[in-house]
């Protein structure tokens, strides 16, 4: 047991011009084009691919953002990736292959274009029957800045949901005749599971979204709070504009907007009739959860 001397010898005083101006690295809008290609690049062993900018942000732990971690996960056929992730929950894409994927007592079999949410903190095994890419995010930077564990698995905030692939193709159909309003900031396809669906989010604090853009329409300039995660899907003639720097679109490569940048998404005029293909589609994860919450969201059109 510590003595109150000691206790005492830990107390620190900030004058209120430290503590009202702290100042952290600033994030800057990047492409992780090649994490992507090596995520893809056949000789690449099984394991994890993280998109790592602790040495800027000045954390002791991985993160791409202060509150996200991103990944790109590469399984070979035949082989395994086991993991335990000190995360609230996970969120997972297949973007390549197909395997099954075994944790606690569940069993479920995955393919390329499905989605996954997943408690945190839970031993799993992802077993590949083919070669297989996946990408994902969490938020162990938020946990491991914190101090904080995993819930225990029957007090987690989600459980176990299973996005489709063909369940995913049959709403984005909707998604891209939806009509848009001016005040619309773009065309997206919210996930969300059974414990958060009143939250609007799929984790707590994590959105995930599917975005689309058509060909001539544009997501209108806009800013929030939130840091985003957009990993292009489907390239089409789409470019985005983040911070004034201009990054088009490469199927499978992760963009980073960082909070508060001005950022915009627009896809390119076809000179004929726009078949599906020439519609762009993105999955977008954000911190947005934290400040929705937090009544901080900060949204602005530019």
């Amino acid at each position: 047991m510590a003595s109150r001397q000691s206790a005492a010898s830990r107390a620190r005083f900030v004058p209120v011009e430290r503590g009202f101006n702290i100042k952290r690295p600033e994030l800057e809008p990047r492409a992780f084009v090649a994490e992507a290609e090596r995520a893809f690049d056949p000789g690449t062993p099984t394991g994890f691919l993280p998109l790592d900018l602790a040495a800027l942000l000045g954390t002791a732990w991985p993160a791409t953002t202060p509150f996200m971690l991103a990944r790109y996960a590469r399984i070979r056929a035949g082989e395994t990736l086991d993991c335990r992730l000190k995360a609230s929950g996970e969120l997972w894409a297949v973007l390549q292959g197909d395997g099954a994927l075994v944790r606690d007592d569940e069993e479920l079999d995955w393919v390329a274009g499905d989605l996954l949410a997943l408690p945190g903190g839970v031993a799993a095994r992802w077993r590949a029957a083919s070669d297989a890419v996946l990408w994902l995010v969490t938020d162990e930077p938020a946990l491991a800045f914190q101090g904080l564990r995993p819930e225990e698995l029957a007090s987690a905030p989600i459980e176990t949901t299973h996005y489709r692939a063909e369940a995913i193709a049959a709403e984005l159909g909707r998604l891209y005749e939806r009509p848009m309003g001016p005040e619309v900031a773009g065309r997206a396809l919210f996930m969300a599971s059974q414990r958060t669906e009143a939250l609007g989010t799929c984790l707590p604090a994590l959105t995930l979204t599917l975005n689309a853009v058509r060909p001539g329409e544009a997501q209108r300039p806009h800013r929030h709070n939130a840091a985003a995660l957009m990993l292009s899907l489907r390239e089409a003639a789409c470019a985005s504009t983040i911070g004034g720097r201009r990054f088009a679109w490469t199927r499978h490569v992760t963009l980073l907007t960082p909070p508060g940048a001005l950022h915009e998404h627009r896809n390119a005029e076809v000179p004929n009739a726009a078949t599906e293909d020439d519609i762009a589609l993105a999955l977008i994860v954000q911190d947005g959860g934290l400040y929705y919450y937090g009544r901080t969201m900060g949204f602005a059109f530019a």
